[in-house]
């Protein structure tokens, strides 16, 4: 994944045609206004030399107008046009230098040229400014997420992120980075990250070539992965999935019996006639736990929890009871990595947050842990409301 400034999309645009187009009615013909709609509409159509021309006519007639400004400082970024982009968002920034649509794109630019802390500075200020819409500090956010995604800082994008979504389930541009961070080899969380792409896709504008590059090659990428990496468990290929459906209903009979040795052998059989059945996997990890009377007993049951975990990445469940294991037998980085996959799989689950946050104190994180802790105190503060 490239994740250098200059391949970030522009995201962070938010002017409102509409808004723009609302002041037509009775302006003089020499005020930038029928200028700066043209522009707009060429923009849209992406003619964006056309475009330029067109909002510098319009400041021209208005150098004050501080939409004319953003938007021909954007068009200037599409062209590669970075100095000028900056000289011309500077204008707009001392005019209003706090609307949100500046602030942002002069965020965006300062990301570019790799002043990370303006940037930084510039997206917190939109994502800290409770006057503001959720949707627009959720941009903020998402700015804060790349920034920090530039910086290889995995947990503090992903909460970034995250805080986005909280504000706007809607907010399209979080979701696709998520899913970016999510598929790169920093998390390598596939079903997560297949998980945000869709939902993109759903959010996203049926022309938006980004939408089109997710559905088309993104998302068939991630689960031509997710079915190689199955493929690729050692006895995949000799699957008999009846063999293993009426051992795991005799060791399921003696689970609820506790008649734990039987179970144990019928798991076992269960998972060895499918590599693949999760529900022999979690089976065969719970009956090893609760029999567990050696450290190496201890350690099967945990790397029982870990094929169940592999199998399922969406069950929260496991993946809590595997952390619980793992922070018992004092595998604390095992237990960051079990705790952060649930985080992924339910980012709103208290017990999972909570869990990463005490692992990575065990770890000796605490700047991370005090990053989740942070995240976690909105959504306990939402859920007080």
């Amino acid at each position: 994944m490239n994740s250098s400034p200059s391949s970030v999309p522009n995201f962070f645009f938010t002017l409102s045609l509409a808004t723009a187009l609302a002041v037509l009615a009775g302006c003089n013909p020499k005020d930038g206004v029928r200028e700066f709609a043209d522009g707009m509409t060429a923009y849209e159509a992406r003619s964006l030399e056309k475009a330029e021309k067109l909002f510098a006519k319009s400041l021209v007639y208005a150098p004050e107008n501080v939409d004319a400004l953003v938007m021909l400082a954007r068009v200037k970024c599409d062209l590669g046009e970075m100095s000028d982009a900056g000289d011309t968002i500077a204008k707009a920034a001392a005019l209003a230098p706090d609307a949100p649509d500046v602030a942002l794109l002069d965020a965006e630019i300062a990301l570019y040229a790799g002043d990370y802390a303006r940037a930084t500075s510039r997206f917190s200020g939109v994502a800290n400014d409770e006057k503001l819409e959720a949707p627009a500090r959720a941009l903020g956010w998402t700015g804060l997420g790349i920034v920090e995604m530039t910086r290889d800082n995995r947990d503090l994008a992903r909460i970034a992120f995250l805080t986005a979504i909280r504000l706007d389930r809607r907010n399209a541009p979080a979701r696709y980075h998520l899913g970016l961070l999510y598929r790169g080899d920093k998390y390598s969380y596939l079903d997560a990250a297949l998980e945000q792409f869709e939902i993109f896709v759903r959010l996203g504008e049926t022309a938006d070539p980004r939408a089109v590059h997710a559905q088309r090659t993104i998302i068939p990428g991630i689960k031509t992965d997710i079915a190689r990496r199955a493929a690729e468990r050692p006895g995949a290929q000799r699957r008999d999935a009846n063999a293993s459906a009426a051992a795991l209903s005799r060791a399921d009979a003696a689970w609820k019996k506790k008649n734990y040795k039987v179970a144990k052998s019928e798991y076992e059989a269960a998972c060895k006639a499918d590599v693949l059945s999760f529900p022999a996997a979690l089976g065969l990890a719970k009956v090893c736990a609760a029999t567990a009377a050696t450290a190496a007993d201890r350690q099967r049951a945990l790397d029982c929890y870990k094929t169940a975990c592999s199998l399922r990445p969406g069950s929260v469940s496991t993946f809590l009871a595997a952390g619980e294991l793992a922070t018992a037998v004092k595998q604390y980085a095992t237990a960051v990595e079990l705790y952060s996959r649930a985080v992924a799989a339910d980012p709103s689950n208290i017990s999972a947050i909570d869990g990463l946050i005490r692992s990575l104190r065990k770890t000796g994180d605490g700047k991370t842990a005090d990053a989740y802790q942070r995240y976690r105190d909105t959504i306990s503060a939402k859920k007080a409301k």
